[in-house]
């Protein structure tokens, strides 16, 4: 009986740790996915905008000079239209392939909801059960017939849940290392987008003082 005490506290230790672990994993990955949408909008609605009205008025400042500044020979403005053409063609296909990476985050997302639903069901059968086998004690004065098993067969338990808790022990320690890994390029993919914003306010000052002074070009 001793045995079978001490390896159900055992367990109880084990399995109360790997909850504790469980939980610092999930919070961890929570702070990430935080991050990481905080990057995507900040690159997304913040530097591509402001990158694309750089490229708005390179086009207009470029158009004005070359109307004035080029030596005519012939279809001067269809090329310089194909180069901005083709830029956008591009940037229209990077962007329908990012929304497809980002529909299959958002179905992955769901289906991590989906299971916790299915864990938080689970939790209220097992207690709407336990709730329905104390009626049954304070009836009938016994455990329920589930409850009533053998020293062999709670041993046998015990070695099962023993032995699921080493395999689920493996899986926790190779996903916080993967969380670890998802945090640091999280800072890494911060700092560049702090030095990509940098180069395209750069950018729009070199753009801003030539439009201020195309008439320099111009006339």
């Amino acid at each position: 009986m001793d045995k079978i005490k001490n390896k159900i506290d055992k367990s109880w230790s084990f399995l109360l740790r790997q909850r504790s672990k469980n939980y610092l994993a999930r919070s961890k990955l929570d702070q990430n996915i935080a991050i990481t949408n905080s990057n995507l909008s900040a690159s997304f609605m913040g530097n591509r905008q402001l990158a694309n009205h750089n490229t708005a008025d390179i086009r207009f400042n470029f158009n004005k000079i070359a109307e004035q500044d080029l030596i005519k020979t012939n279809l001067e403005e269809e090329n310089i239209e194909l180069v901005f053409l083709k830029h956008q063609q591009k940037l229209n296909k990077r962007l329908l392939e990012n929304s497809e990476q980002l529909v299959n985050a958002a179905e992955h997302l769901q289906l991590a909801h989906k299971r916790v639903m299915k864990t938080n069901e689970d939790i209220i059968k097992f207690n709407t059960g336990l709730i329905e086998s104390t009626s049954e004690v304070i009836k009938t004065g016994e455990l329920p017939k589930e409850m009533q098993l053998s020293e062999e067969k709670i041993e046998i338990e015990l070695n099962k849940i023993q032995k699921t808790i080493s395999t689920t022990d493996k899986k926790i320690e190779k996903l916080l290392s993967r969380v670890d890994e998802i945090s640091k390029e999280n800072e890494k993919l911060s700092e560049e987008l702090d030095v990509k914003r940098k180069k395209i306010i750069e950018n729009r000052e070199l753009i801003s003082s030539l439009r201020a002074d195309l008439s320099l070009w111009t006339e």
